[in-house]
């Protein structure tokens, strides 16, 4: 079961340098005597391998920019410049021979999978491992989200985002806290709890009943009609992190990534996703949803932006406004608060809320 387990993940096992060599070593550790591995362990080595080596871009080369995939199929794919580049591919080289070493020391005995795992992410995001404190239970479901990529981009990309588009200067030091405590809570498996606890979180929501924040931090989903389903993410907010790789571009974990702190930092930011059986690899569809306050009499109100569709599916698009105005009235009405939305889909808001009164 654990050999599946890796399998499933390295189903393109050719594609990574050395992998016959990784999986004779992973089949070792997972025969030895000495110790042993679970189907959980196994996927998240896997998970690790895979993210590193066949999917690794060295952004403490390369940093943020223009010139990284728009969308999250080529990620998975790995086959644009930022992946073969020359420091890219000696930044995979290295991963793979420190998770070859690790498996050796599993092997052995000397290490447990549930130590050496988490100790391994750290290193590969580029981060002081005596900085953190990280779970196996956080950081198998950071791998699961494939998380390795977003937070080294955040991590050693950081002077990029010290300057905006026009070329403003940020300041560095917020930046580079709030950077480190997005890393800490992901790894510790604290992420959604911290978003709406943390004292900037707490601001934000000041004002709103406890029934209200609880409705708002709920991550609620609504099936349509066609199998179609919006959803606020998951109950974890992990996918938040690839959120503005669907459609755009604007921004994202590599291209002006301050811009991203807002949505995967802030409790008062969300998004609407939407799912289809047509296009079954991750949501095609996105669309910011934020909770702001009137400037005359500080009422709470939510925003919902509009709906952008993922540059590489090729499925249509004609159902999903109507299906994310209806979820974004439902999550409005549970909260007693009113809604704005964006200009062009004020018809659509007409049509979900008819018969209900203001």
């Amino acid at each position: 079961a654990e050999l599946d387990a890796v399998n499933e993940v390295l189903n393109d096992a050719p594609e990574i340098p050395g992998c016959d060599i990784f999986l004779e070593e992973m089949e070792a550790a997972l025969s030895s005597d000495n110790v042993r591995m679970s189907t959980q362990e196994a996927r998240a080595f896997a998970l690790l391998a895979e993210q590193s080596v066949r999917r690794g871009i060295d952004y403490a080369t390369l940093r943020q920019g223009w010139d990284h995939p728009d969308n999250r199929m080529a990620y998975r794919e790995a086959r644009h410049r930022s992946f073969t580049c020359a420091a890219s591919r000696q930044r995979q080289a290295s991963s793979k021979e420190h998770l070859l070493h690790l498996l050796r020391s599993i092997q052995t005995g000397e290490a447990t999978p549930a130590t050496v795992i988490p100790s391994a992410l750290l290193r590969e995001l580029g981060v002081l491992e005596s900085e953190y404190q990280p779970t196996f239970p956080g950081v198998l479901a950071a791998l699961e989200n494939e998380l390795l990529l977003p937070l080294r981009a955040l991590h050693e990309g950081q002077e990029s985002m010290t300057r905006t588009f026009n070329g403003a200067a940020v300041p560095a030091e917020p930046i580079a806290a709030t950077v480190h405590a997005l890393i800490a809570n992901v790894v510790k498996g604290t992420y959604k709890e911290w978003r709406y606890s943390n004292p900037v979180g707490l601001r934000q929501l000041e004002g709103l009943s406890d029934e209200q924040k609880a409705a708002w931090a709920e991550s609620a989903s609504m099936d349509h009609p066609g199998e179609l389903r919006t959803h606020e993410d998951q109950p974890d907010d992990l996918g938040l992190f690839w959120a503005t790789k669907i459609g755009g571009p604007s921004h994202g974990f590599d291209v002006e990534g301050q811009c991203l702190l807002p949505l995967v930092c802030n409790a008062r930011h969300k998004v609407l996703l939407v799912s289809v059986p047509d296009w079954p690899h991750y949501p095609v569809g996105r669309a910011h949803f934020r909770l702001l306050w009137t400037a005359t009499d500080g009422k709470p109100l939510l925003w919902l932006e509009t709906v952008n569709s993922d540059f590489r599916a090729r499925v249509s698009s004609k159902k999903w406004p109507p299906a994310v105005v209806k979820h974004a009235v439902a999550k409005a009405e549970k909260m007693g608060v009113m809604l704005w939305i964006d200009n062009h889909l004020t018809p659509l808001l007409r049509a979900a809320s008819e018969g209900k009164g203001e």
